[in-house]
């Protein structure tokens, strides 16, 4: 099979408005305002979008810091205070979850 050459390619383009609608002048700039309308909620859509992402991001990302500083707590509230009180610290192993 032939492969085509570069000026074949470009030659070929596709008619986006074609030959099924009569466009005026006016038909085309409104239809114009309206395509960049559309183009700009989208864009506005997918601005957000990627804000709320980031700001989910931030928000798991505190998430687990505060998880974190709660273990680090339980286990020192366990240690320091429930052991030091005649509390008697019990092996995992001995309890049959």
């Amino acid at each position: 099979m032939e492969q085509q050459s570069f000026t074949n390619i470009v030659s070929q383009s596709v008619d986006y408005l074609g030959q099924s609608h009569n466009w005026t002048d006016t038909d085309i700039i409104s239809s114009y305002k309206e395509i960049c309308k559309q183009l700009d909620i989208c864009k506005e859509k997918l601005r957000e979008e990627h804000e709320l992402q980031k700001e989910e991001s931030a928000l798991r990302a505190e998430e687990k810091r505060l998880i974190r500083m709660k273990n680090t707590l339980w286990r020192r509230l366990g240690s320091s205070i429930c052991v030091e009180k005649g509390n008697k610290l019990v092996s995992s192993k001995s309890l049959k979850w």
